[in-house]
């Protein structure tokens, strides 16, 4: 029988905590007071958390390989810091999956499923109604994005490509908040969200994967545009 206090059980419980650190410092990139290139300390993020260094580096981990924090052996880390090239090449890929969500949510999709997605877009624009101007950096557009992509994922019932989009969500989450704090509903993103929408529900498959495809091209050519402003010298 293990020992109360063997590795394993010192394993078990660190697994946790590293969880929640990942969860935390994530939560503080994307939304909260971190920004690109700024310092992180893993003793003073590990006594924040009322933690050993161990979960904090494991989290700093999770975060370098999502492209959010850049670990440098024997210099530190820091927030990641995007260039523009780095941008465009995410969002060329990221369009392309997406696109591909969207046209099998446009195929698959059922009459249910259609009732859920109205209900879906009536609560987002209600919380529109309520949320902060463009200045305001109101973290509730990013929770109200990912309702209006999470129906599309559920529509078109492909955990596969669920799972690769996952992935690449906080990234692109990321950019956004680092070019312009937010991701703000402007008027030209709720344009394309309702040609996506109007694609899904008319069954149009093509048409569905060339709008969402098209305004996630836009919205990388968008943030590149911005960092290339904001870093003269940037690639």
């Amino acid at each position: 029988m293990l020992a109360p206090h063997s590795s394993q059980t010192r394993r078990a419980g660190r697994a946790p905590r590293a969880g929640h650190a990942y969860e935390h410092l994530k939560a503080r990139i994307l939304e909260g007071d971190l920004g690109a290139g700024d310092r992180l300390s893993v003793l003073a993020l590990a006594q924040a958390l009322a933690c050993s260094r161990v979960p904090v580096m494991e989290a700093l981990k999770r975060l370098q390989s999502d492209g959010l924090v850049d670990i440098v052996p024997q210099v530190g880390c820091q927030v990641a810091v995007p260039t523009a090239g780095d941008v465009e090449d995410f969002f060329a890929a990221f369009a392309a999956v997406e696109g591909t969500v969207a046209r099998l949510a446009a195929q698959r999709r059922t009459e249910t499923d259609l009732i859920a997605f109205g209900q879906t877009l009536a609560r987002i624009d209600q919380a529109i109604q309520g949320a902060g101007g463009p200045q305001d950096r109101d973290p509730v557009y990013r929770r109200l994005n990912r309702d209006f992509h999470g129906a599309i994922h559920a529509m078109a019932r492909a955990p596969a490509a669920g799972e690769i989009a996952a992935a690449l969500w906080d990234r692109s989450d990321f950019l956004i908040k680092v070019a312009f704090g937010s991701l703000y509903f402007s008027p030209r993103v709720r344009a394309a969200h309702a040609a996506v929408r109007a694609a899904i529900t008319a069954g149009d498959a093509a048409t569905a994967q060339a709008a969402m495809t098209q305004h996630l091209e836009q919205v990388g050519a968008a943030v590149a545009s911005r960092l290339r402003e904001m870093q003269p010298d940037g690639a």
